[in-house]
């Protein structure tokens, strides 16, 4: 048995130190680059200046790898709709656990509100998971991907999709107030259109759905599209890894709905 253990030990060894190294040495320089991001949450008690209710966020995520953020997002606030450019800091730790400082602009504050949130650098710096901690009364959570091209066209959106979204139906004419969900398949033509055949959940109420629109792509990777499904429609989405999908927020007034669209092949 000895003789096994004295056979074993340098690669014991060696497994320790590598366990010991992994996830060491990361710096903010390994955040670095433009990212989709794709945050939902409730705010169940708020700061003042800040509804309570269901809240979703869409957005560009612009790093300098010095610690500097820079964000344009679609924000649905109780259904209320609103465009933002906003930034903030952060700091990514040696182990990978990262302080994010967001100076976030509500309609009902005075000023700019500090979010703090925390979390984790993950796949080498492609994506981060963090979730807000200040202030409190909070479930908010971000996830966000890392692009990889530096510029987008239509082109960039072109071929099949499963689309997976959900949130809540608030207010709207001729659409059941509830909780929503949509999952089916996006079929984008590379030149500004597309079709949809989906099934939809109204408030518990199930329909399978067809519908037609058209979708145009900025060159920084973000894009809007237009359709009319039960009411007359849109989104603002945010190329995640580029080819592979995007985040997408519904920015109907009244919903507060989020969801991705990941490429089939």
């Amino acid at each position: 048995m000895s003789g096994i253990i004295r056979n074993f030990a340098p690669v014991l060894l060696a497994l320790a130190a590598s366990g010991s190294a992994f996830g060491q040495g990361c710096t903010n320089n390994d955040f670095k680059g433009t990212y989709s991001a794709i945050a939902t949450g409730n705010f169940i008690s708020p700061p003042p200046g800040v509804p309570a209710g269901p809240t979703a966020r869409v957005g560009r995520v612009q790093l300098d790898g010095n610690g500097i953020s820079s964000i344009k997002a679609t924000l649905s606030l109780s259904g209320v709709i609103l465009e933002e450019i906003y930034g903030g800091t952060y700091k990514i730790n040696a182990d990978c656990t990262a302080t994010v400082i967001l100076q976030v602009p509500f309609p009902g504050a005075p000023a700019p509100v500090p979010f703090e949130f925390n979390g984790m650098l993950v796949n080498e710096g492609r994506a981060m998971n963090l979730i807000l901690v200040s202030p409190q009364g909070t479930d908010v959570r971000i996830m966000l991907t890392k692009q990889r091209k530096p510029a987008c066209t239509n082109g960039d959106l072109n071929g099949d999709y499963a689309l997976n979204m959900a949130g809540v139906q608030l207010s709207g004419v001729f659409v059941p107030q509830g909780f929503f969900a949509r999952v089916g398949k996006v079929s984008f033509d590379g030149a500004g259109g597309f079709k949809s055949n989906v099934q939809s959940s109204y408030a518990g109420r199930i329909f399978a759905e067809s519908f037609n629109g058209t979708y145009s792509m900025s060159p920084d990777c973000s894009f809007t599209a237009n359709f009319t499904a039960t009411v007359p429609s849109s989104w603002f989405g945010v190329m995640a890894d580029t080819m592979s999908g995007a985040n997408v927020i519904q920015s109907n007034p009244g919903t507060v709905i989020t969801g991705t669209l990941i490429s089939v092949h």
